[in-house]
């Protein structure tokens, strides 16, 4: 199967359009630009340490000169609708759509995209036409996703990078509870004070994980390949290789597969072509933009609403549940 995804990101030209996606995920931001021929050539990834901090801070990391022509800008992601309304979009789309729009671009001929993310994880069914079948998402419990094992390498004061080489050098098979996160670290603490090697712990964890993932996700599936496996936690080797013990087949990993969201809109634009973009442009993100949160005693649901702000101006709500709590009094 062939891989269209360009390794190398030629240099910009101020004469050629760009398009933009965002991924505003629970634990990261990603953005991807794409040329009009989809060629990825740029891309910026960073901690969501606070979505208007986290959100400025990845456009200037991905270095754009602020003359470029940006042609459009998507987001996606559990903060697509905020970022969505701060960037002032021309596209928002779920996760689901996003990712499957990538993977199909890149390997048309994928039937299950596997996805963990930080703090939650997915299961995309995609039938002999191309099409979205059948998905499962959870966002809900942690035992499945990347906060887990991110949590289990800090207590073990291990690089997060490190993990998948350091699960490979296992040589026994350790059982951790992996149902729960919490669970899952009371018993890690017991192996190290048994003495149980870490290489042995931590391919123990990866098992888990995985182990945790089907029976949230894919129980009452079928999984047919090619399986394609994406999110930051795809550079983890140990969790391909849980993958391929557990499906019996080759997992596919793309050659960005942290950026994957991200592209997905980015190609959504370019399919679409916007004539006129909405984004704000690059110089406006550096914009004085806060949030107010209240919980509204105007309504008996008693919303809980964030309000976002540009200086003085009122930009959009998030949170509320009807209509009378939408806008600030």
């Amino acid at each position: 199967m062939l891989n269209k995804l360009n390794h190398t990101m030629p240099d910009m030209k101020k004469d050629n359009k760009y398009y933009i996606g965002c991924d505003v995920g629970s634990t990261s931001v990603k953005l991807a630009a794409l040329d009009e021929k989809a060629n990825l050539v740029k891309s910026s990834y960073v901690k969501n340490e606070g979505i208007i901090e986290s959100i400025q801070k990845v456009f200037k990391e991905l270095d754009l000169e602020e003359n470029s022509e940006i042609a459009g800008l998507g987001v996606t992601g559990s903060g697509r609708y905020f970022g969505g309304v701060l960037l002032k979009a021309d596209l928002i789309k779920t996760e689901i759509l996003a990712h499957a729009k990538a993977t199909l671009h890149y390997y048309p001929e994928t039937r299950t995209v596997f996805e963990i993310g930080g703090e939650d994880c997915k299961i995309i069914i995609i039938d002999e036409q191309g099409r979205i079948k059948d998905f499962q998402m959870n966002t809900i419990c942690g035992g499945g996703t990347g906060a887990m094992i991110e949590t289990i390498a800090n207590r073990l004061g291990i690089q997060v990078e490190k993990i998948g080489d350091i699960a490979l050098k296992s040589q026994n098979e350790v059982s951790i509870a992996g149902k729960c996160g919490i669970f899952a670290q009371s018993t890690v603490v017991s192996k190290i004070n048994l003495g149980v090697n870490k290489d042995d712990i931590l391919m123990g964890v990866c098992r888990a994980l995985i182990n945790n993932y089907f029976a949230m996700l894919a129980k009452g599936k079928i999984l047919k390949p090619p399986f394609v496996f994406q999110g930051a936690t795809a550079f983890n080797k140990a969790l391909v290789r849980c993958f391929e013990e557990e499906v019996g087949d080759t997992i596919i990993i793309p050659p960005h597969p942290h950026l994957m969201g991200a592209i997905g809109m980015a190609l959504y634009l370019i399919e679409e072509k916007p004539k006129e973009t909405k984004f704000l442009g690059l110089k406006n993100i550096k914009k004085n933009f806060r949030t107010t949160n209240i919980k509204s005693n105007r309504c008996s649901n008693r919303c809980e609403v964030t309000y976002l702000f540009e200086g003085d101006k009122f930009l959009g709500s998030f949170g509320n549940r009807c209509e009378g709590c939408s806008k600030p009094r």
